[in-house]
């Protein structure tokens, strides 16, 4: 535990400063672009990242599947489609407005995965397979929008979905802040909760669990988080997949280490990646994304074939 707490704190550290650095101009960079584009910008990846990472850890324990991730729940296909659908009509809004519609649609997606489940039944696969219905429903939906957009507005909707943490000020990492807070504080009081997931519905239950009530509370929690990071940095997929698998292998799967560990690596694996999608094709940038799907492509396949447990 000791040593996995070094290793990520030292390649955060490192990170952040490789990432204060990076882009043009790289250490000759002014100071305002340094405290008001790349700082925000390191600010957001940290939380983006550790929402996404504990999430899925959240996910994984609460519907014992592996393979949860935060869209799961239909996240994505409700963020997505009410971004598309803002971006096709070209309505002006607030920036704020704007985050806030992408989170909306993401959490009115995860109402709507619960509520086609049977609110909660004791049988996990069926939250599992309404999300995937809600995801298909979603991408359906916004395959429509694009096929209806003009090339600007498809181009936008496009980019939109990889996800982007370009930003200038400090306005979106103050938007996720709230989100971050409600998530991760409730999930962080819970981790012995978690634990006894891990042994079944009726084995928790006869150590005096109400496993109807803390499965939804847990799900609201895993809901607003992934919503949230959604809302201010768009789909940015497999950090709830890969992170947890991850930190277990490291420190086990006891949750009042594993839920700590995975936001830290969470805010790891998202500034890395951050890094690298600015200079693979530098002075261009590569979305986000596209490297996250990268390194979750595989490991996913790897997670299939290996069958891990919780």
């Amino acid at each position: 535990m000791k040593r996995t707490l070094i290793i990520l704190s030292v390649l955060s550290a490192t990170g952040v400063m490789v990432s204060l650095f990076t882009g043009p101009m790289g250490w000759n960079a002014p100071e305002q672009v340094i405290l008001y584009l790349r700082l925000p910008r390191i600010l957001l990846a940290i939380s983006a990242g550790s929402a996404l990472a504990v999430s899925g850890c959240v996910l994984q324990a609460v519907l014992r599947n592996p393979l949860a991730t935060p869209y799961t729940l239909g996240i994505s296909a409700g963020a997505g489609v009410t971004a598309g659908f803002i971006i096709l009509s070209g309505i002006s809004l607030p920036i704020f407005l704007v985050y806030l519609s992408g989170t909306a649609g993401a959490l009115m997606a995860s109402t709507l995965t619960w509520f086609l489940a049977g609110r909660g039944q004791q049988d996990h696969s069926g939250l599992i397979l309404a999300g995937v219905t809600v995801n298909l429903l979603g991408a359906s939906l916004l395959l429509l929008i694009e096929y209806m957009s003009p090339a600007s507005r498809l181009v936008e909707i496009v980019r939109w979905m990889m996800g982007d943490l370009a930003v200038a000020g400090y306005g979106r990492v103050l938007y996720l802040l709230p989100f971050l807070v409600a998530g991760m504080v409730p999930a962080l009081l819970k981790t012995g909760t978690l634990n006894q997931f891990l042994t079944g519905t009726e084995m928790a239950e006869a150590r005096g669990v109400n496993t109807t009530r803390e499965r939804f509370f847990l799900l609201i929690a895993a809901a607003i988080l992934a919503g949230g990071a959604v809302g201010a940095v768009g789909p940015i997929g497999f950090i709830g997949l890969i992170v947890p698998h991850t930190m277990r292998r490291l420190v086990g799967g006891d949750y009042r280490r594993l839920l700590p560990v995975s936001a830290l690596g969470g805010a790891v694996l998202m500034l890395w990646a951050d890094v690298f999608s600015r200079i693979v094709i530098s002075p261009a940038e590569l979305p986000i994304g596209v490297i996250l799907s990268l390194l979750g492509g595989p490991f996913f396949l790897y997670l299939l074939i290996k069958k891990p447990r919780l």
